[in-house]
């Protein structure tokens, strides 16, 4: 393990840290296992809810609704999905949970040279508050681009209803996508920017054992771009890997799925399709294997970041090793 922060290092830290020949299998094959086991828990406790909605979203169609009333149907339609609201909570706070307990045990290996656990304490704890803080940032990022995004919508809708000329509509869409365009070119960079100068916080929140967020900020200072520059090298030719695999397992399960789709006529013959083990064998083999390459993905693009938060300039964690050789 190199002593000092570097480039090369930030790069080869997946590949070189503690049990780099067994820890991002057993982290992949678990994350995979494991979130495969809940999405599927949780599709099982919305089947008949999710039943129902398709069956009262047929009725809707079926009964004339008024279209030229957007609020009307606005409202009929979040009556129809108000069922589904409490296991919408339950899945995000339980992926929110699993998320934390992965990734706090992908920076133990990272930081402390743990073996690959899986367990829900005072580490996972802390990684889901500052999951929290990262969202509540990108949330400041993205709300112009969601409020541009929103208002022209509104105003399309507007136009549409009110029946004006095509034109019309034409131009205030253009004008939104052209919006949309320029504000994302503005916001991309500063998100980039303080994410990258941030991303040492998770890391950071297992090596101090406490809730660290802006500190990270310290500890990224004057390393901004080989992080940014490790993390791209991975993150891109993983993705690309990952995508390519992806379209294939897609390609497969389609092949195996659609013929029993094409028989759908009612919300009961799609209930029955989807619990069928004819569906459910197929998505679930992709599902493992989808998520299989997700895990393997995170570990190893948190590899450049956990290396600066190891060699953290005003006390690294080899620096309180090589301390403790002489106490």
């Amino acid at each position: 393990m190199p002593t000092r922060f570097s480039f090369e290092g930030a790069l080869a830290n997946p590949f070189r840290a503690a049990y780099a020949q067994s820890f991002p299998w057993l982290f992949s094959a678990a994350y995979a296992i494991v979130f495969t086991l809940f999405f599927g828990v949780m599709v099982l406790l919305t089947r008949n809810t999710f039943g129902d909605v398709i069956e009262s979203i047929g009725a809707l169609d079926r009964s004339g609704i008024d279209r030229d009333a957007p609020g009307s149907i606005t409202a009929t339609l979040s009556g129809i999905f108000k069922p589904l609201v409490p296991f919408l909570v339950l899945s995000i706070v339980g992926s929110w949970a699993l998320w934390a307990m992965f990734e706090a045990a992908s920076q133990r290996r990272y930081i402390r040279d743990e073996g690959f656990t899986l367990r829900f304490g005072g580490d996972e704890l802390r990684m889901m508050v500052v999951a929290l803080l990262w969202s509540l940032m990108y949330l400041v990022f993205i709300s112009p681009i969601l409020f541009v995004m929103l208002g022209g919508i509104a105003s399309l809708l507007s136009a549409s209803v009110s029946n004006s000329p095509e034109d019309v509509i034409a131009r205030q869409a253009f004008s939104m996508i052209g919006s949309l365009f320029g504000l994302m070119l503005l916001v991309f960079p500063v998100y980039v920017f303080f994410a990258t100068r941030l991303a040492p916080c998770f890391a950071m929140t297992i090596k101090d054992r406490r809730i660290v967020f802006f500190d990270a900020w310290n500890v990224s200072r004057g390393r901004f771009w080989p992080i940014l520059g490790a993390y791209l090298i991975l993150a891109v030719s993983g993705g690309i890997i990952v995508s390519v695999i992806d379209q294939v397992l897609q390609m497969a399960l389609m092949t195996t799925s659609m013929p029993s789709l094409e028989t759908v006529e009612s919300a009961d013959d799609l209930t029955a399709v989807l619990t069928s083990t004819a569906f459910v064998i197929p998505l679930s083999i992709y599902a493992l294997l989808r998520l299989f390459l997700s895990g393997l993905l995170q570990h190893f693009t948190g590899g450049p970041a956990a290396f600066a938060a190891r060699h953290d300039p005003r006390g690294g964690v080899d620096d309180a090793a090589q301390m403790a050789v002489f106490d």
